[in-house]
């Protein structure tokens, strides 16, 4: 997705979990600043998967997260997100930038700390595919895909990670997929970037755990978007007896790994497995 969110925590009171229905225990999140990558639909570019980012960033404002919706195409979408989320009582503002230019994404994080102080968690959502077979997909379709999901990843951390070094916090959740554990026939370029955010959040995580701060991913399985729903998979993966997964779901995993309710976790991938594929 091209597109971002940051948040910065309200008060103190803010960071308990609101619903318990949620999850079943108390404790506090500390849910300060959340970058948030918000995917853009772009038919030129193929499938971008907006469905997930906007719940991730609804969810999380729903903890007491003040949301920065980053987009770089749709401003209107972006703006949809924001409403939603001031009307349910939480704060968010839509903020332009292409992340996939690292001067740019800098930009936005600079912009983040100096008017709310700090960034304490960012979420990678990026996220295009272009189904084909691997002999008929163009070398630039393969660069393309790689760019978004798996560049824009390292650029965002790029930019974020020493704002977090420097408060000695931090949490990074990056969206990888169940691609990246099991690469999909016809989805080479989108399996391959995939895998590589599952290893550059092992790698980087381990570098920056001394500094007090998490990187974590999400590889969810199929995920029941209505980009999905007109997919021949979709009817594959039912007739076969697998699960598919609502957004909401994905949502409130992102929540957990950004919350103190993960604490402890670093460099880890979980899983979300509706299909034994892989």
């Amino acid at each position: 997705m091209q597109g971002n969110q940051a948040v910065k925590r309200q008060n103190e009171e803010t960071d308990t979990w609101k619903r318990k229905e949620d999850f079943e225990m108390s404790g506090h999140s500390k849910f300060a600043n959340i970058k948030h990558k918000k995917e853009k639909n772009d038919a030129a570019k193929g499938k971008i998967f907006t469905i997930i980012g906007r719940e991730i960033a609804v969810t999380l404002a729903s903890k007491g997260a003040v949301v920065i919706v980053n987009y770089n195409g749709s401003a209107a979408r972006a703006e949809e997100v924001v409403k939603e989320i001031e009307e349910a009582g939480g704060k968010a503002e839509a903020v332009q930038c292409n992340v996939s230019e690292f001067a740019k994404s800098a930009e936005l994080m600079d912009y983040v700390v100096k008017k709310y102080g700090r960034v304490d968690i960012l979420v990678n959502n990026a996220g295009i595919s272009k189904e084909m077979p691997f002999l008929d997909m163009p070398v630039e379709v393969f660069d393309e895909i790689c760019e978004t999901n798996l560049r824009s990843v390292m650029l965002m951390m790029k930019a974020v990670l020493p704002y977090m070094k420097e408060q000695k916090s931090g949490n990074v959740v990056n969206i990888g997929s169940g691609a990246a554990i099991r690469g999909l026939p016809g989805s080479a370029a989108y399996s391959v970037s995939k895998a590589g955010v599952i290893c550059l959040t092992q790698a980087v995580g381990d570098e920056v755990r001394p500094f007090g701060i998490r990187i974590n991913a999400i590889c969810p399985g199929s995920v029941d978007t209505e980009l999905f729903q007109k997919s021949e998979r979709r009817n594959y993966i039912l007739s076969a007896g697998g699960d598919l997964f609502k957004p909401e779901t994905v949502a409130n995993g992102v929540a957990f790994l950004a919350s103190d309710l993960s604490e402890g976790m670093n460099s880890q991938v979980l899983i979300m497995r509706g299909f034994n594929r892989w």
